[in-house]
C-alpha cells in the first residue's frame, strides 16, 4: 500500500521522475479531486479543487516535462493542473466530451478521444492553437459486441498505441411448442 490515509484512490499515472504519481482520489465525506504522492514519505498533495458528485478527473496524464496534468474539470471541459499548485488552466479547443489520453513528446499536444463513441476518433489537439487534427480511428479488426474502448495508451512519439476494449456476446435461443 502506497498511503496509510483515507483516501480512495481511483485512477493513477507515474510523473516522469519515476518517483511520484499522480493520482484522482477522494476522502470520505468529500469529492473527488487529483493528488501527487511522492515514494519517499510524506502526505499526498491535493493539486486540483474537489469536485461534489462526481468522477470528472478522468485519467490523469502527466506533461513529459512533469510540470502539468491534463485532466476533466467539474464542467466536463479539460483543464491543465500544474504541479506546482496555482489555478488550473482551460485546455484550448478541448470540448465536453473529449477524454485526454497521453502528451505528444514534445509537450505540445495532447491526444484526445471521446469516451463512449465507436469506432474511437483520436485527435492530436494543439495545447497552443486548439486545432485538432484527426490522428487514428480505432476498432478492433473483430467487433462483435464491442460496446466500450478504454483506456488508450499512446507512446510519446506517437508510433505505437494500445488499447482495451470490453466485448458483450450473447446467445438468443428460440423454444418452440411449450405449452
Amino acid at each position: 500500500m502506497l498511503t496509510q490515509d483515507s483516501i480512495s484512490h481511483f485512477q493513477a499515472r507515474w510523473l516522469p521522475d519515476g518517483k511520484r504519481i499522480v493520482f484522482s482520489g477522494n476522502e470520505p465525506g468529500h469529492g473527488i479531486r487529483l493528488y501527487v504522492q511522492g515514494f519517499e514519505g510524506g502526505k499526498p498533495e491535493p493539486i486540483s479543487p474537489e469536485v461534489v458528485g462526481t468522477t470528472a478527473t478522468s485519467w490523469p496524464v502527466p506533461s513529459p516535462d512533469g510540470t502539468l496534468v491534463a485532466a476533466i474539470g467539474p464542467d466536463q471541459l479539460g483543464y491543465l493542473y500544474p504541479l506546482a499548485g496555482g489555478e488550473p488552466r482551460p485546455i484550448l479547443g478541448f470540448v465536453a466530451g473529449d477524454t485526454p489520453t497521453a502528451w505528444s513528446a514534445d509537450g505540445r499536444s495532447l491526444y484526445v478521444y471521446r469516451y463512449g463513441e465507436l469506432p474511437v476518433k483520436v485527435f492530436r489537439l494543439e495545447i497552443a492553437t486548439g486545432q485538432k487534427k484527426r490522428w487514428k480511428q480505432l476498432m478492433p479488426v473483430d467487433h462483435a459486441g464491442v460496446n466500450f474502448i478504454s483506456p488508450i495508451l499512446i507512446a510519446p512519439d506517437g508510433k505505437s498505441y494500445v488499447y482495451g476494449h470490453r466485448r458483450l456476446l450473447s446467445d438468443l435461443y428460440l423454444v418452440e411448442g411449450l405449452k
